[in-house]
């Protein structure tokens, strides 16, 4: 059996950095249950994605069970305003992006249990068309940002009603930011010229948790992931050598700490929980490639918000769970440092799922419609010269919506 597990591990380690990424930057869409449900699951903890939401919850969960799932992203957004006393507009490209996850838990004996976790926590995925005027903006093209996390777990049941966790987090972070230079009307007739900027880094990390149960019908979970800090280096690359905007970089990415604090109700069929999830984006003050003085540092300067979910699930019989949730989810981005490389507003979410069981096997299937808010843009970061406000690009971000489809597949041995 534990050659077995081993041998599992080793595989989602080469498997899961080869997969692409979704838009958004915070990614909460770590399992198919949980997802069906609107994200409220850190107090039911009870499948094998509790390793992501909270992992002091694994001691619930019998023998060993792997679960292998993924979340399909397929995100849209527009652009309407003016640039150059002329009006422009823009909108993304059509793609879907692939979010995979990947858990294992094997029970140890009656207090102990094992877990581990391989799943992208942040992923940043806006890619908009080449033939409009934000692409002259920094990430105005493209901007990627992927972290693959890898993530031990032990749990142990101090009681029969309590357990505790704690885990070691193994991060690789990806960087790409594609733009274009400078126009040629506006940079003295030098072409414009594509630019690509691309780095990468990996850092160490922990997490802890706690999950406790109260009589029959209630149960608590609390989970936190501290801050996350990369030090990226990587190459910005154009056709032409510009100084100043080509060469060799170096930038301090940190991401933020995420607390889950959640309670369930359970009584019969029915299950009800509410989570909220607190992300500390403030951490996220700057992105600044040293190095490359003709890009200058952009400020982000985003605050620390709280992300709402609901969601319930009714137990048809042994076969099917049938589930729903709602989530709403504050932006950390003021007005004043929108951009194109995330012009996320306030959100609603609506989300509904199912899960089928099969002797060893369990099925889960959610899908989640995602509606964000238009977006005002008329700051500093829209000057394609910095400094200049006449070259400044403003107008509205629109339609920002996403529709998100998940499915895992466990096997209990």
């Amino acid at each position: 059996m534990f050659r077995r597990l081993v041998l599992v591990i080793a595989a989602a380690c080469f498997i899961l950095p080869s997969a692409a990424f979704a838009s958004g930057f915070a990614i909460n869409e770590q399992g198919a249950k949980a997802l069906g449900m609107g994200g409220a699951f850190a107090a039911q903890a009870d499948d094998p994605t509790a390793v992501y939401y909270n992992p002091a919850g694994i001691t619930q969960l019998e023998g060993t069970q792997v679960s292998l799932g993924f979340s399909l992203i397929q995100p849209t957004a527009s652009f309407e305003g003016e640039f150059l006393g002329s009006p422009v507009s823009g909108e993304t490209e059509d793609k879907t992006f692939v979010i995979p996850n990947l858990y294992i838990t094997t029970k140890i004996n009656d207090r102990l249990s094992f877990g581990f976790g391989s799943f992208i926590t942040f992923g940043l995925g806006m890619d908009w068309k080449d033939d409009w005027a934000g692409a002259y903006l920094v990430g105005g093209k493209n901007a990627e940002i992927a972290t693959y996390t890898f993530n031990p777990v032990l749990a142990y049941k101090v009681t029969n009603d309590l357990s505790l966790a704690a885990g070691l987090v193994y991060q690789k972070m990806d960087v790409t930011i594609e733009s274009m230079t400078t126009p040629t009307a506006l940079a003295g007739g030098i072409p414009t010229a594509p630019l690509k900027l691309e780095g990468d880094s990996d850092a160490w990390g922990w997490n802890v948790a706690a999950h406790y149960k109260l009589g029959k019908n209630w149960r608590f979970g609390a989970s936190y992931r501290p801050e996350m800090k990369h030090e990226v280096d990587g190459t910005s690359e154009t056709t032409m050598n510009i100084p100043g905007v080509t060469g060799d970089f170096k930038a301090d990415i940190t991401l933020p700490a995420v607390t889950y604090l959640a309670a369930a109700w359970s009584n019969g069929k029915w299950t009800f929980e509410f989570d909220g999830q607190y992300t500390e984006w403030s951490s996220y003050d700057e992105l600044n490639p040293e190095g490359l003085p003709g890009i200058g540092v952009k400020p982000k300067k985003w605050d620390d918000v709280w992300a709402l979910r609901l969601g319930g699930q009714y137990k048809v019989n042994e076969k099917v769970d049938l589930r729903a949730g709602i989530i709403r989810d504050y932006s950390p981005i003021p007005d004043e440092w929108v951009d194109p490389m995330l012009p996320s507003g306030d959100r609603w979410l609506y989300t509904i799922g199912a899960g089928f069981h099969f002797g060893s096997f369990d099925i889960d299937v959610a899908y989640n419609y995602l509606d964000d808010e238009n977006r005002t843009f008329d700051n500093e970061a829209g000057n394609v010269v910095k400094g200049n406000d006449a070259t400044r690009l403003k107008g509205e971000f629109k339609d920002i919506d996403a529709h998100i489809f998940a499915l895992n597949l466990t096997y209990k041995f």
